[in-house]
């Protein structure tokens, strides 16, 4: 070993040890939070140690501490939220900012991001968290004097607890025989090493050997594997304009039908289809999203697969992906008349109001897709979109979209249109206190409905969660607690004021 190699050796294996200690500490705090049942405010706090420990660690990189915030923000929202819609959002969003994390460690920049880099980062990730560890020990081997010294010393410990074991025993045996207190005690020690402590451990050792390995990664040394990105094909134009001239077809003859529905009116639809403009708006519009969506996903396909052809080629792709983009455009404007068909009709429900969100995503993401990629700025592509799903998660959170529905249904049914107090009695925690606050503007019969319909739920919910992981704090949210500590108190809804009005 050179003279000049040792302090970097030295370096490296001192991270390593407080990477060990930090992971450790982190495994055991991991298996007492993460036994509520479902991954809420346990998981919140857990990821919330995670980040503080890596940014100990590590955080003097400038981007890596805005993802590592964004790591902590996406598992904020398990606790702040409770809609069942948004937990799989925001828990896919933790995840997925981990595994960007990681990808950043192995040199990357924010700008380098693709759509093939975004298809690595979840492998790249988990062979991390699988192997990681691995690195991270024998970094502190080879910093606490190689493999000789370290094995004899890891011999002299167990040689020393095996030897300890016998007389440690047998004097508790002993104490425990001579005082019943005591006794009690070693016996429920006996029982819980045997039921408990094994378990434990092993959900604390499997933790902290995957976050060693993932703060391995996020404090910029994950080089652990190499995944290499595979080269686009560059084929010819003619290769993809068949599928491109395809949609391009395809989305006509659709737009021409939707023209004569849209503008024909309520006598076309009886006419041609026997639908009623209700019936109408219910059905197809969660198609028509999940459409416009892979007719984009195409567009970035094909985009990767012409590579860097010739100048002439790529004229035709951006003609082809503006058609296509208007074209798109004008499907999401028949979709949005469809929603608003149907909510004039039969008001706001949480999926209207979450697929119409989702529009919005897919609308943003087209408009990056035709400032980027359509202006011959690919590059710029994937961290758009990656900005544009972040802010839309982010809107998800802070909008309360059953908050909006209440307020929406509620104007309604003032203006004299029917209230469904039962559907609204059913929704989340996080609809309760605009419940509360709109609830004086119904009229007194549904007012009183609803408040009788939210006393029953929530009381159900509440000796739900008495008997089952729901009442465990790691498995609650800050809104259900919230409506629980409400409906133990009063539950009332201010009924009586919109009686007397």
């Amino acid at each position: 070993m050179s003279a000049a190699s040792e302090p970097l050796l030295a370096d490296r294996g001192a991270r390593a040890v407080r990477t060990l200690v930090v992971a450790a500490l982190i495994g055991i705090a991991g298996d007492a939070l993460l036994r509520g049942g479902m991954w809420r405010a346990g998981f919140a706090l857990w990821i919330a140690l995670v980040v503080v420990a890596a940014l100990v660690l590590d955080g003097r990189d400038r981007e890596r501490r805005l993802m590592l915030l964004g790591l902590f923000a996406a598992a904020l929202g398990l606790a702040v939220r409770d809609a069942d819609y948004l937990w799989p959002i925001d828990f896919l969003s933790t995840l997925c900012m981990g595994a960007l994390i990681v990808w950043h460690g192995t040199g990357r920049r924010l700008a380098d991001f693709t759509l093939v880099q975004a298809a690595r980062a979840p492998l790249l990730s988990l062979i991390t968290m699988l192997g990681g560890a691995s690195a991270v020990l024998r970094d502190g081997v080879a910093a606490g004097g190689g493999t000789v010294e370290t094995g004899r010393r890891a011999r002299a410990v167990g040689i020393g607890a095996i030897l300890a074991v016998p007389p440690i025993f047998l004097v508790a045996v002993l104490l425990g025989q001579s005082d019943a207190a005591f006794g009690g005690f070693i016996d429920g020690l006996g029982t819980f090493l045997e039921r408990g402590a094994v378990r434990h451990a092993v959900v604390a050792a499997i933790l902290a050997w995957a976050a060693a390995g993932w703060m391995r990664a996020a404090a910029g040394d994950g080089s652990l594997v190499r995944v290499i990105d595979p080269p686009s094909p560059a084929v010819p134009f003619l290769t993809v304009s068949i599928g491109l001239y395809g949609l391009i077809g395809l989305l006509a003859l659709y737009l021409g039908t939707q023209a004569r529905v849209l503008f024909g009116g309520a006598s076309y639809l009886l006419a041609t289809a026997g639908l009623t403009r209700a019936e109408y708006a219910r059905n197809g519009f969660f198609e028509m999203i999940a459409a416009t969506g892979i007719v984009l996903a195409t567009l970035a396909v094909a985009d990767w697969l012409l590579g860097s052809e010739e100048a002439p080629a790529r004229r035709r792709f951006r003609a082809a992906g503006t058609v296509l983009v208007a074209q798109i455009v004008a499907i999401l404007g028949s979709a949005v008349v469809r929603m608003w068909l149907y909510v004039s009709e039969f008001g706001l429900t949480i999926d209207r109001a979450f697929a119409f969100s989702a529009m919005c995503w897919v609308l943003a993401t087209l408009m990056a897709f035709a400032l980027t990629t359509l202006r011959g700025r690919s590059a710029r592509f994937a961290p758009a979109v990656l900005g544009v799903t972040v802010a839309w998660v982010a809107a998800l959170n802070l909008a309360n979209l059953e908050g909006l529905v209440v307020r929406v249904n509620v104007s309604r049914a003032a203006a004299g249109a029917a209230f469904d107090w039962s559907y609204h009695s059913q929704l989340s925690a996080d609809a309760l206190p605009t419940l509360r606050a709109q609830a004086p503007r119904l009229g007194a019969a549904d007012c009183a409905r609803l408040e009788a319909a939210l006393l029953e739920v929530w009381a159900y919910r509440g000796d739900l969660g008495a008997s089952t992981t729901w009442g465990d704090w790691r498995a609650n949210d800050l809104p259900r607690a919230s409506a629980l500590s409400w409906a133990a108190a009063d539950g009332r809804l201010g009924c009586a004021r919109a009686a007397v009005r």
